[in-house]
């Protein structure tokens, strides 16, 4: 388990579709990388180093904002590498600094969001939706804290298309009800039978939805105040620049526009502080999201449950064990947006601390032992009562350190050994 200390990041985002539909933007070069399980990815080759690869993958489908991740490959996972000309990777690195060159890329984005009325707790019209090819957002928070969420959940979804491939193309996207209020939270759980329930959020398979409580409705009406004025600066000053290129000409031109420049910066950073105030009060709500976001991605788009008979008669491999279901949803949870990218380029520290602390009998902290761990159930992840709050602590936290040892240590998840492992289980063996 020592090894856990050595995080190798695999965080792999969907390539765009080939080809450009009518209207859409100029397709942009990029470079292809193809990995040795047929994985392929468009997007700019950051380090082409003897040991690893470094790789920043770019989404862009018309009508949506732009999406980067950045991973890194060791060279032995590498199949091929096309490398553009310099000249077209200078362009396309040009391309990608400017998405969020002084910070409004990532404004961009959350302003590109399409939101549409929907139907909040019986009441039509009163909530706003996003709808996405793997969920559907619903809420009556602040606009801007919707529009925050969305953006982060297209994030983390691409990132798990990449780290475990769809192969039910067709499933039903999942639902995701986002409660502002813990009054709203307790509504939305009435009909699921968890009104008792002391978890941030629940995910229920049979009806693929996800119910989550926030408490952030005070701070996203704040957040929309504040956007809504800079909005109007942004467009005052954008009529004083079109107004002084009429008047001047270089270089007394520049003299003009410089200020406004410079003003034009401070809106954006002013902007993006705000919004690095409400990443950090919502942290919690984000890592919420991404962990249930992967129950549900996994068991609809991957791993949906089978029967035995019809995992032996090979429709498919059957769900994850619920070990393993939470120990892999805890790896996305401290999945950090910066200027709009997902990165998640580290062990979690305060996981690791307590890993290392049960290993070595310190503060009382002890592991669940591991033939516990596999047939734990649900019943073992979920806290109705304050008491049973340490043994759920226990539980998922030696699932995070097995899962963590698996995925990136022995890096056997997803591979055939993984896939047989799980006809294995689920066919009754």
């Amino acid at each position: 388990m020592m090894g856990m200390a050595r995080l190798i990041v695999l965080l792999l985002s969907a390539g765009i579709a080939a080809g450009q539909p009518p209207g859409a933007a100029p397709a942009w070069p990029f470079d292809e990388l193809v990995l040795a399980n047929g994985a392929k990815y468009q997007g700019l080759l950051l380090d082409d180093g003897p040991r690893d690869v470094r790789f920043q993958s770019v989404k862009r489908k018309p009508g949506k904002p732009t999406f980067t991740l950045t991973f890194k490959v060791p060279r032995s996972e590498v199949a091929s590498l096309k490398k553009l000309s310099d000249a077209d990777r200078a362009t396309l690195r040009e391309r990608i600094s400017e998405l969020d060159q002084d910070g409004s890329g990532e404004r961009q984005r959350i302003s590109e969001i399409e939101l549409v009325p929907a139907t909040w707790l019986d009441e039509p019209d009163k909530g706003k939706a996003y709808r996405s090819e793997y969920f559907t957002l619903i809420s009556d928070a602040p606009e801007e804290v919707i529009r925050r969420a969305a953006v982060r959940l297209e994030l983390i979804f691409t990132a798990y298309t990449r780290f475990l491939p769809p192969t039910i193309l067709e499933a039903r996207p999942t639902v995701i009800q986002l409660a502002p209020d813990t009054g709203s939270y307790k509504l939305l759980l009435a009909p699921l039978g968890h009104t008792d329930l002391l978890n941030p959020a629940v995910y229920d398979p049979r009806a693929n939805l996800i119910v989550c409580g926030s408490d952030l409705r005070r701070l996203g009406k704040d957040l929309d105040d504040a956007r809504f004025h800079h909005a109007q600066q942004i467009a005052n000053l954008d009529r004083y620049a079109a107004s002084v290129r009429k008047l001047y000409k270089e270089p007394e031109l520049k003299r003009h526009l410089d200020p406004i420049h410079r003003d034009r910066a401070l809106v954006y950073a002013t902007d993006r502080k705000n919004g690095e105030k409400f990443d950090l009060a919502a942290s919690r709500l984000f890592h919420v999201l991404y962990h249930e976001a992967f129950h549900a991605y996994a068991g609809t788009f991957v791993y949906p449950p089978l029967k035995p008979n019809q995992v032996k008669e090979g429709k498919g491999t059957g769900e994850l064990p619920r070990w393993l279901n939470e120990g892999l949803a805890q790896l996305f949870e401290t999945a950090v947006v910066e200027a709009g990218e997902l990165r998640a380029e580290h062990a979690d520290k305060a996981r690791l601390e307590k890993v290392k602390d049960a290993i070595r009998g310190r503060n009382n902290l002890r592991l669940v032992p591991l033939a516990d761990l596999l047939h734990a159930g649900r019943d073992a992840f979920v806290t109705k009562h304050a008491d049973e709050a340490a043994a759920a602590d226990r539980a998922y936290l030696t699932c995070w350190a097995a899962a963590h040892y698996l995925t990136f240590d022995r890096r056997l998840v997803g591979t055939e050994k993984f896939r047989k492992y799980l006809i294995e289980v689920n066919g009754g063996g």
